[in-house]
């Protein structure tokens, strides 16, 4: 009904504004004391003595106590039940609730029809609630709370399961980090070792040649002090004098032809301690030692479209081994700050770590495109040899694992849900693989038209449910499929001129390089949107790949004949 202002309950009659309301503990001791407020929590009124007594004791000082003029306004004495309600509005908390608004699921008392539901029809709960208990909703009610129940008991039994993931995940990997610590302190203890076995053996070596050249400078002077003492000695007769002096001369000459010798042997030899160039970046990174990387976790990531970056000095990614400029077709995140990038001008895949901006590793691979495995592993699509490459990333390193053969032009690779989806720009389609290559399914057409003019990349995205995005660079459009191969949406901006690289960043926003167009695009799922973040005048020129770290909130773009990577930081 529609209610145009509030009613006073008549059951309340009892009660008006001119009776005086007493304490109630004071009269359960037979003494009357007019009440100065109540408390709601034990539905008492009490004089201020026995207020500042509730107060005092630990068990009722959270109680919730109403001053004089909040009180209810209905007799002590006429209990809830009487009047047919069961407790306070919390909104007016001195009035009870007496109404219930269907439109909006509210219960409230008079004062909230008035103010907030004043157009609303109201149910008045002591007409409806007689009959209630017989209607189906009420009867529905309590199996649908245990249904309820059980699904919560269920989450509980879970939780318990998670609880005991927890605790072993964390074990785990804290023995895995501390037997790491041993194995990084046996080898330096190893190599300290070594190092200081090798300078005691020189300094061994050098104070044996020193002692030698002493021993023969001592025993040298030590004769020519007896040769002179025989030259001036008056015992000695003039005949022994001139063979002692013969004899002088040519020691003499062998003394100082030895001198000569010595001269080069005044020496010792020079040495210095230098700092393994690796292990002195090592002590740099930010990454030294390891990292938790959050596999399969979403990293909370801030809205992209709100933040602006700031570009970072360029990484060097072409090494001694490279004889052409960088083209930088492929990159992934491995683990936070190390990128694993596929260089089509060197035939090469390679890992860079970005905090010591250096190649950790290279491998000869003509990959197009790259993505991250479980297990320390990534897939590496090789059109030019109808196959894709795993590889290990273990430690660090690079190394070539099995193969799957495929169909000529495979180019974009992504994996999510243990399936593989490969691009392919002859006969434009899709598939979805198992990791041994089984093929399960094929997105070409949509009722009978062709999806693809040129499909080049290809990404998972981050939202709920997940869905498949794919650019098709001649057609200028992104492409988004459900799992399944259902058409969803394309997105087009003239900002975009062919599309290469797109990635999720996060739920509902993926990075798209458009190639002609040299910028990098912010896609927006919930509204189709598009808004150019990073353009030409941010340096970029061609770009062909890009990467989002969430840890570091840091954007790193690959290009076409360009022998440094491009970092952008978000502020």
């Amino acid at each position: 009904m529609e209610v145009s202002g509030k009613r006073r309950d008549p059951d309340l009659n009892k009660g008006s504004d001119d009776t005086t309301v007493f304490c109630q503990p004071c009269e359960e001791e037979g003494k009357r004391s007019v009440a100065q407020g109540f408390c709601q929590t034990c539905q008492e009124y009490m004089c201020d003595p026995c207020i500042k007594a509730h107060k005092k004791f630990k068990v009722s000082r959270n109680h919730i106590m109403l001053s004089k003029d909040k009180m209810p306004s209905f007799d002590p004495s006429t209990k809830q039940s009487d009047i047919g309600v069961t407790e306070y509005c919390k909104t007016h908390p001195n009035e009870m609730i007496k109404f219930y608004c269907p439109t909006h699921s509210d219960l409230g008392c008079g004062d909230c029809v008035v103010i907030g539901h004043r157009t609303c029809k109201v149910d008045y709960i002591a007409n409806v609630s007689k009959d209630f208990t017989n209607e189906r909703e009420f009867r529905e009610l309590e199996p649908s709370i245990k249904r309820a129940e059980d699904l919560l008991s269920g989450y509980i039994s879970k939780v318990k399961e998670l609880f005991d993931e927890v605790e072993h995940q964390s074990k785990t990997e804290i023995d895995r980090l501390r037997k790491f610590r041993a194995e990084i302190k046996t080898y330096l203890d190893r190599r300290e070792k070594e190092l200081l076995g090798n300078i005691q053996k020189m300094k061994t070596e050098d104070e044996s040649v020193l002692t030698k050249l002493k021993t023969d400078c001592e025993l040298a002077k030590c004769g020519l002090e007896a040769t002179r003492t025989e030259l001036t000695s008056v015992d000695v007769s003039v005949n022994q004098r001139y063979v002692t002096a013969r004899r002088a001369q040519k020691e003499l000459r062998g003394i100082h032809d030895e001198m000569e010798k010595m001269t080069g042997r005044m020496k010792s030899r020079k040495y210095r301690f230098v700092k393994d160039a690796d292990t002195e970046r090592l002590l740099g990174s930010n990454m030294g030692f390891g990292t938790l990387y959050m596999a399969g976790e979403f990293v909370p990531v801030p809205d992209l479209a709100t933040m602006t970056w700031k570009k970072e000095a360029d990484i060097l990614v072409r090494t001694s081994q490279d004889l052409n400029p960088c083209w930088i077709t492929g990159s992934a995140l491995i683990s936070p700050g190390l990128v694993l990038l596929a260089d089509r001008g060197n035939n090469c895949v390679k890992l860079v770590d970005i905090s010591t901006c250096t190649v950790t590793s290279r491998l000869q691979l003509p990959g197009w495109d790259v993505c991250v495995l479980p297990g320390d592993q990534a897939a590496v699509t090789v059109q030019n040899k109808f196959m894709i490459q795993l590889l290990s990333t273990k430690g660090g390193q690079l190394s070539c694992g099995k193969e799957i053969k495929v169909s000529s032009c495979c180019f974009g690779i992504a994996f999510n849900n243990n399936r593989l989806y490969v691009s392919y720009t002859s006969n434009p389609r899709v598939e979805v693989m198992t990791l041994d290559g089984h093929i399960l399914s094929t997105f070409q057409t949509d009722d009978r038209r062709q999806l693809f003019n040129t499909p080049y990349y290809l990404t998972v995205s981050a939202s709920t449910p997940p869905t498949l995005h794919v650019s098709d660079n001649n057609a200028n459009t992104v492409l988004q499929l459900t799992l399944d191969g259902k058409v969803l949406r394309k997105y087009r901006d003239i900002r975009l001129i062919h599309p290469l690289a797109v990635v999720k960043v996060g739920p509902g926003q993926l990075l798209v390089c458009g190639l002609t167009s040299h910028n990098v695009m912010l896609l927006t799922e919930s509204d189709g949107k598009m808004a150019e973040i990073l353009e030409e005048k941010n340096g970029l020129t061609k770009p062909c790949s890009v990467s989002f770290c969430p840890h570091t909130r840091a954007i790193v773009v690959g290009m076409n004949s360009n022998d440094s990577l491009k970092v952008f930081n978000a502020n």
